[in-house]
């Protein structure tokens, strides 16, 4: 049986079993892409953050959780006024960000298949575009890319689920390798 093909970054924990610390953020109305929860954000202007461009490196901020529009309401809240499952690109608003720690876990996709032997090695991500009728995040790892020691987001291993084998659409578990909270190389594999 196939893999699943759920995108978008989910927060899991700190390193340590606690929750990963999260921040509300600016997006400002000249931000040009939509945003989804689940997205990977880069940081901006005056605070704020926008949607990552694939392997943003060490501009990532984290990964949203929530949207909010420009007055606080929840964008799935009937008083919103984005009426929409996102926030639109050029849309003043708020984001929820899980925080990129260097301790902070997140699980992920892998477009292609990667291997076990892809375990602590390192890999960037892709900036899809997501689904606007359901309001899904488009970003996953890319696979395709290859493994190195220079990648964005350091792979920790398969998330163990029935359904979940080493091949595409592969879940891991991953810390940000690089972000704006910290940037370290390692070596690939054991």
């Amino acid at each position: 049986m196939a893999n699943r093909n759920i995108l978008g970054f989910r927060p899991c924990k700190m390193l340590d079993g606690s929750s990963i610390p999260v921040l509300r953020f600016p997006i400002d109305a000249s931000n040009g892409t939509n945003v989804f929860v689940g997205d990977v954000v880069a940081n901006n202007a005056a605070g704020s953050v926008r949607p990552a461009a694939a392997d943003a490196g060490v501009t990532a901020a984290g990964v949203v959780v929530a949207l909010y529009d420009s007055v606080g309401v929840p964008i799935d809240h009937p008083s919103s006024s984005t009426g929409t499952p996102y926030l639109a690109s050029s849309t003043a608003g708020y984001a929820d960000v899980a925080l990129a720690l260097p301790d902070a876990v997140f699980r992920a996709q892998s477009l292609t298949a990667i291997t076990a032997a892809d375990v602590w090695g390192t890999i960037d991500h892709v900036a899809g575009t997501g689904n606007t009728t359901i309001g899904s995040s488009a970003h996953e790892l890319n696979g395709g890319g290859g493994i190195s020691t220079e990648g964005q987001f350091l792979i920790l291993g398969k998330v163990d689920e029935p359904n979940n084998t080493w091949a595409a659409d592969v879940d891991v578990y991953v810390t940000f390798h690089e972000s704006v909270w910290a940037q370290v190389d390692t070596a690939v594999g054991v």
